[in-house]
């Protein structure tokens, strides 16, 4: 039997019968883990899948497919735990789950090894959305290994990402996929009018007290550059305890009138919309969402090329710029450039959707369904 009747005969058994796929996740809010996980629910399920989104915590944000199961109810206690561990257990046997794939934080090595040995007795998919590794894996790279060996796929967002864990623990299950977009809820709500007339630039971002964002660093940039001079102000979306912080730097640097924090938007399109450039300004990342949603409203993106993500959506020149990691002068060249010169900010507009084709839900399903079917 050759490789593509092989294929074939696979994808007529996914015609024949409709693939049980259960989407393990925190919740379905707050930041980029919950968005991405509510759209695979809508992609699978556009897709013919019979999708299961099963949350740990019942936050609720983003529109979402499929049969939801709550396990908040039995969160607290020791006793509370175990009967959680059971009652996935049951539900996934009961509903005869095909595939799991994971999209938690997995920080919690004795916890993890209980689900992989227990718990998950379908074929097991974690997902690994940020290049620090501490998140997903054990500190130990024996235990690593240990639960981690017979998973049928370990998915990640970045070929970097990809290349540190097969270099870190040997393991030759890992592959790379793009995360989605949703261009039809972009393009409706990025037109959305904002009642604002000023010309901005953008940031987005959870402002935590670990600052992986380094908002503080980009604003040192910005009073540095020539928006200010040219009346280009500076929109912050999101919140987060570094927020009163970041507050005072922009006191400090008599910047109250140019700055601005807009909180969380559950429509941040119309701001990316309207936005002259987005700036990534992280210490790290995993594949950064914001860059791929800020293209898709044809919005171009300036980022350090910090580990991991950007270097893989920011073509040079073309739909934005990338800048040595963490050097804050070049930033700040960047964003003069943009400003200083209007025709490379409208060759990069021009070029921002090109550059998306892989994002769309019908070549990620498509990395899916190969990743799922191939031995």
């Amino acid at each position: 039997m050759n490789r593509l009747y092989l294929y074939e005969f696979k994808q007529k058994r996914l015609q024949d019968k409709k693939i049980k796929i259960g989407l393990l996740g925190t919740s379905l809010a707050h930041g980029g883990a919950g968005k991405i996980l509510a759209l695979y629910s809508i992609g699978f399920e556009k897709a013919g899948f019979e999708v299961h989104t099963i949350l740990v915590n019942s936050t609720i944000d983003f529109e979402y497919k499929g049969n939801l199961v709550d396990l908040s109810k039995h969160k607290k206690g020791f006793f509370n735990r175990f009967n959680r561990f059971l009652i996935l257990k049951k539900y996934i046997q009961k509903n005869q789950l095909d595939y799991l794939i994971d999209f938690r934080v997995r920080n919690k090595p004795f916890m993890e090894w209980l689900l992989n040995q227990f718990v998950f007795n379908c074929r097991y998919i974690p997902t690994v959305h940020s290049f620090e590794l501490d998140y997903y894996f054990p500190k130990t790279d024996f235990l690593a290994k240990l639960i981690y060996r017979n998973a049928y796929k370990i998915v990640t967002v970045s070929k970097a990402i990809q290349h540190k864990i097969e270099q870190k623990y040997s393991l030759k299950n890992v592959v790379t996929i793009s995360n989605p977009l949703d261009f039809d809820e972009i393009e409706t709500k990025s037109v959305q009018p904002l009642l604002m007339t000023e010309k901005f630039i953008l940031a987005v971002g959870r402002m935590e007290e670990d600052n992986i964002k380094q908002f503080d660093k980009l604003l040192e940039s910005y009073a540095d550059s020539q928006l200010p001079a040219q009346n280009i102000h500076l929109f912050f979306l999101g919140d987060g305890m570094f927020k009163s912080k970041l507050e005072l730097i922009v006191a400090k640097a008599n910047l109250t009138s140019f700055v601005h924090f807009k909180g969380f938007q559950k429509n941040p399109y119309a701001f990316m919309k309207q936005a002259q450039f987005l700036v990534l300004s992280s210490r790290n990342e995993g594949y950064p969402n914001v860059l791929i949603e800020a293209l898709a409203c044809e919005t171009p993106v300036i980022s350090f090329d910090c580990e991991s993500g950007p270097n893989e959506i920011i073509q040079q020149e073309q739909n934005g710029l990338l800048v040595e990691n963490q050097n804050i002068e070049k930033l700040t060249i960047a964003m003069n450039r943009f400003v200083l010169e209007p025709e490379l900010l409208k060759f990069c507009k021009a070029n921002t959707l090109h550059s998306l084709e892989k994002h769309r839900f019908e070549q990620v399903i498509l990395q899916w369904k190969e990743t799922i079917f191939k031995k």
